[in-house]
C-alpha cells in the first residue's frame, strides 16, 4: 500500500495533543511496518518536523502554512486531492480533524474529540465555525473515522450522527520515557522554578476547561492541614490573578511558565501527588504521563479520564470544590494509598502503547483499501 499521512494542520509546539498523536503514531508505524510506503504531507511550518528515519517514509512539503487557516483549508480541499492522485496514494489518513472531502482514494480522518463544540470558549467563533463545518463534513465523507477514546466515540456518534460501526477507537500512549535516572537535573530545576518541597503538581493551561481556578480554591481548603505547596507546570489561564489571593496562598503556589521537555518528568516524579481537575478531556495524556512518572494521581471524573486512568487514580467531581479537596486530602493523608495508586498506575500503563495504536491503525488502512478493490 501507498499510505498518505495528512499533517497539514500541524503547527509544532502549538497544537498540543494532536502533535503528540502524530509523533506517536508515526513512531509506532515505523517500528512495525517497513513494507508499506508512507508519504507524509506537511506544511511550511513543519517541513523540518522530525519524521521516522526509514526508507519507506517520504516527506512531501506543501506550499501552505497551518497558521493561515483559510488558505490551508482551501489547499486541503482543492490541491491536495490532485496531489494524492498524482502520487497514487491508496489511502489517506488525516490526523487533525479535517481531511479532503473529494479524496481520490479511501480516506480516514481522526477526530480526537469535540472540545470545540462542547467548550465554546476554547477558540474564537469564526475559527470554531470553520473547524466545526470541515470536521463534520470530513467525518461524514470519510471511509472511516478514528477517535481516541470510547467517550469521544459516543460524543461523535451522538453529535455528528455517525454509525458507530464507522468509528474506530485507537487509544494514545505516553510519549515521555520514565523517570530520568542519573541525568535527573533536580538541583537545577528546584533553583530555576523555586520549587518548595513537598508539593502537589498539576499542569497549567490557557483554556478554562483545565479548571485551574477550581484547583486553587480546592487546594486552599487543604493547605492548613498539610504543609504542601502547589506547583503549576506551564502557564496560568488568562483569568487567574494570583495577586487576588491571600499572601499565605500566594506563597504556597509556584508557577513555572514554559518548561522544556526534559524537565517535565522530574517535576512530576518528585511530586507527592498529581492532580488533574479538567472539566473535559477527549483522552487525558497528562494522566498517563503522571502514572509513567510513578506519582499518585487524583483526577477529575469528567470525559474520558476514568476510561484512561483505570484503577490508577482517585476520582472526584471537578465541579465541586469540596469533592476535589476531599480527594486531595485523602491522598496526602494516606501514604499507603499513594503507594497503591502508583502500583495501579504502573499496571494501567501496560494497556497503552504506540505500537498497539499503530497496529490497530494499520489494520484499518488494510481494511478500507481491501474493501475498495
Amino acid at each position: 500500500m501507498k499510505i498518505g499521512i495528512n499533517l497539514l494542520y500541524l503547527l509544532p509546539g502549538v497544537v498540543g495533543g494532536t502533535e503528540t498523536y502524530a509523533a506517536g503514531l508515526l513512531r509506532g508505524l515505523v517500528e512495525i511496518d517497513r513494507k508499506n510506503e508512507y508519504c507524509v504531507f506537511v506544511n511550511r511550518e513543519s517541513e523540518s518536523w522530525p519524521l521516522p528515519r526509514a526508507a519507506n517514509f517520504t516527506r512531501i512539503v506543501c506550499p501552505v502554512r497551518a497558521a493561515g487557516r483559510v488558505a490551508r483549508y482551501l489547499f486541503e480541499q482543492t490541491r491536495l486531492p490532485r496531489l494524492l492522485a498524482r502520487v497514487r496514494i491508496d489511502v489517506v489518513h488525516s490526523l487533525g480533524y479535517v481531511g479532503p472531502l473529494l479524496a481520490p482514494c479511501p480516506s480516514v480522518v481522526t477526530i480526537p474529540d469535540l472540545n470545540y463544540i462542547a467548550l465554546k470558549h476554547v477558540m474564537p467563533g469564526a475559527r470554531r465555525t470553520a473547524l466545526r463545518f470541515f470536521s463534520i463534513q470530513s467525518s461524514r465523507r470519510a471511509t472511516r473515522v478514528i477517535t481516541i477514546s470510547h467517550f469521544s466515540k459516543g460524543e461523535i456518534c451522538r453529535t455528528i450522527k455517525l454509525d458507530p460501526g464507522k468509528v474506530t477507537v485507537t487509544h494514545l500512549a505516553a510519549m515521555r520515557r520514565g523517570v530520568l535516572n542519573g541525568s535527573d537535573p533536580w538541583g537545577e530545576i528546584t533553583r530555576r522554578y523555586r520549587i518548595q518541597a513537598p508539593y502537589v503538581a498539576a499542569f497549567g493551561g490557557r483554556t478554562l476547561n483545565k479548571n485551574i481556578p477550581h484547583l486553587i480554591r480546592s487546594f486552599a481548603r487543604v493547605m492548613e492541614a498539610f504543609p504542601y505547596s502547589l506547583v503549576l507546570i506551564g502557564h496560568l489561564p488568562m483569568d487567574v490573578d494570583l495577586s487576588a489571593e491571600t499572601p499565605e496562598m500566594r506563597d504556597r503556589i509556584t508557577t513555572t511558565g514554559h518548561v522544556p521537555e526534559e524537565h517535565i518528568m522530574p517535576l512530576l516524579s518528585h511530586a507527592e501527588l498529581f492532580v488533574l481537575p479538567s472539566l473535559y478531556e477527549g483522552f487525558g495524556l497528562p494522566l498517563l504521563e503522571a502514572q509513567q512518572a510513578e506519582v499518585a494521581v487524583a483526577c477529575s471524573s469528567a470525559g474520558s479520564l476514568p476510561e484512561v486512568g483505570g484503577d490508577g487514580a482517585v476520582y472526584f467531581d471537578p465541579t465541586s470544590v469540596e469533592a476535589t479537596a476531599d480527594a486531595i486530602r485523602r491522598c496526602l493523608g494516606d501514604p499507603a494509598l499513594r503507594s497503591q495508586l502508583i502500583l495501579r498506575g504502573r499496571e494501567n500503563l501496560a494497556r497503552f502503547s504506540w505500537e498497539k495504536t499503530a497496529r490497530e491503525t494499520l489494520a484499518l488502512y488494510r481494511d478500507v483499501v481491501t474493501r475498495s478493490l
